[in-house]
């Protein structure tokens, strides 16, 4: 038995000469993808004291349980996985600061982070190692592909001894913002082309 087929091909699309053919295609790092199932796990906390840098989206992060009298507690960078609690975002922060000189939004020592916790579901942009992000991008199977953290640059990298609980869902390099930081200037700016990585949240 053959396929059905039709005398056409009902897939071809053409773009005219000299018309736009610009990609919208694109993530900005820390800004979770829309998921109303994990938008009920959205946390929020204040940047602990003991930080000395700001706080921007896709930082992992470990959250402090609140004491009493307090509805949010604090939040400050993980520096191994077992501090781990999960990534900052931007989704739903409108008090996040900004400049022309600093235009990616960051929060400062008491203000308010938002963050999604490991285990989740959510989907959030994530910084990838450009030299990993390339390599994945040749036809490799993402399903269980075991990467890991770098918590000094806040990125994605390749594995090593400790799988981050994350599964990688699609990776962009060519239309996305990232976000550097620059501790001379204490400037936080978005970067394009950033690569990024759509991670999802697992245990």
């Amino acid at each position: 038995m053959t396929a059905p087929s039709v005398p056409f091909n009902p897939f071809a699309t053409t773009n005219a000469a000299g018309s736009f053919g610009v990609s919208s295609v694109g993530y900005i790092q820390g800004v979770a993808v829309d998921n109303p199932a994990a938008l009920q796990f959205l946390n929020a906390g204040l940047l602990a004291s003991t930080e000395t840098l700001p706080m921007w989206g896709g930082v992992a992060v470990m959250s402090q349980i609140p004491i009493q009298g307090n509805f949010i507690g604090g939040i400050q960078r993980a520096d191994n996985y077992a501090d781990l609690s999960g990534f900052s975002v931007y989704n739903q922060n409108y008090a996040n600061l900004s400049s022309p000189q600093s235009p990616a939004p960051v929060t400062l020592v008491g203000g308010q982070v938002n963050w999604y916790p490991l285990g989740c579901g959510a989907l959030i942009p994530l910084a990838i190692n450009a030299t990993l992000a390339a390599s994945l991008q040749n036809g490799t199977t993402l399903n269980n592909y075991q990467v890991s953290w770098d918590f000094t640059n806040q990125l994605i990298v390749a594995f090593n001894t400790t799988a981050l609980a994350v599964k990688i869902i699609a990776i962009d390099t060519a239309n996305s913002l990232g976000v550097t930081y620059t501790s001379a200037t204490n400037t936080c700016v978005f970067n394009t082309p950033g690569a990024t990585a759509i991670a999802l949240c697992q245990i």
